[in-house]
């Protein structure tokens, strides 16, 4: 039987053109309460003080809970699988002494209405000292540039070589080497439905079901399980239809960490559904690249051999804070293996 051109079932998507789909969004449940976030102006500044009294005493505001009231629920997010030359990382729920990023979280704000929180949001009054940003990823190890995060000295989370061959003999043989510098620049995936979650702890029970638009639910259960500090049995989560993914949807975000641990302290349902600024802002994007490559070429039917020097600049949103990735790539067809320092260039 021939695919090409036959019509197929539509048995996934069905219910979606006939307008039943079920989205986090289109989710209720009885004393739902609805959270939204304060984010940073800047790239790059020390938080003084965050004052969230006037944002409290506004009508229809349940809680505003700050990073600090965080700590005290969440366990922090540590980055430190068992990979050479890869940096470990440590991160808060909410940023308790610096931000990184515009649109950096600060603060959540929970409201009966959503359109209360709108009002309360600009109530909360964050003092911030500016820091110089690091925004170029090329002189991210430059002296004198901040450190985006005292953990990870010289801006370097990772720096890795991966070869095969003598790839320097193999430019210095070539009758020519092909040089080229290319950018990659930053991206984002922008699912029709942006980020969204619905968290109802049961107080006595002590458990929570969490409605989710995620493409891995039963890691997000272990992932939220631990933060929490609860058992993963104590867990449920559930994945309504997902409006696009496109592996922006693995990651177990602060936004949503923040939306369980609220639900929990609050013993109410709590809501949360980004806009679509946030998600531009805040949301983790594809990473940055600059390629520098050199392709060793024969006049002979040869293989021919490449090396490529990536500097990579991952997101600084979800999972990590840390701007530069450097790696080498070496390649040559046949036996052996080496790992030379930077390869003569010749043109």
């Amino acid at each position: 039987m021939s695919y090409v051109g036959a019509a197929l079932s539509p048995r996934e998507t069905k219910k979606l053109v006939l307008g039943r789909g079920s989205y986090v969004g289109d989710l209720t449940v009885p004393g739902l309460l609805h959270a939204a976030f304060v984010r940073s102006p800047h790239a790059h500044a020390r938080i003084r003080q965050i004052d969230v009294d006037a944002a409290r005493r506004q009508p229809g505001i349940v809680a505003v809970l700050s990073g600090h009231d965080l700590a005290r629920v969440t366990a922090p997010l540590r980055i430190a699988p068992p990979i050479e030359g890869l940096l470990p990382m440590e991160m808060p729920t909410l940023p308790i002494d610096k931000v990184r990023f515009v649109g950096d979280p600060v603060a959540c704000v929970i409201g009966e209405q959503r359109y209360h929180l709108e009002d309360a949001c600009t109530l909360v009054d964050v003092e911030y000292a500016p820091l110089p940003a690091v925004v170029d990823p090329e002189r991210a190890q430059d002296p004198g540039l901040p450190l985006v995060d005292e953990m990870i000295p010289a801006n370097r989370a990772y720096q890795g070589v991966f070869a095969s061959g003598d790839v320097a003999a193999a430019l210095g043989a070539a009758d020519r080497v092909v040089a080229v510098r290319f950018h990659q620049g930053r991206q984002t995936h922008v699912p029709l439905e942006p980020r969204g979650c619905l968290a109802s702890w049961l107080p006595g029970d002590e458990t929570l079901t969490f409605w989710h638009s995620t493409q891995i639910p039963h890691p997000m259960r272990s992932a939220l399980a631990a933060r929490l500090g609860i058992p993963e049995s104590a867990v449920r989560v559930i994945t309504p239809d997902v409006g696009g993914g496109f592996g922006q949807k693995i990651p177990l975000y602060r936004e949503e960490l923040t939306t369980a641990a609220a639900s929990r302290l609050l013993g109410r349902p709590v809501r949360w559904i980004e806009t679509r600024r946030e998600h531009l802002q805040s949301t983790t994007h594809s990473r940055e690249q600059l390629h520098e490559a050199e392709l060793a070429a024969t006049r002979k039917p040869v293989p021919r051999r490449t090396n490529d020097r990536i500097i990579s600049s991952p997101s600084r949103t979800a999972k990590t804070d840390i701007p530069t990735i450097y790696l080498r790539l070496y390649r040559e067809a046949g036996a052996g293996e080496s790992w030379p320092d930077r390869p003569r260039r010749s043109s």
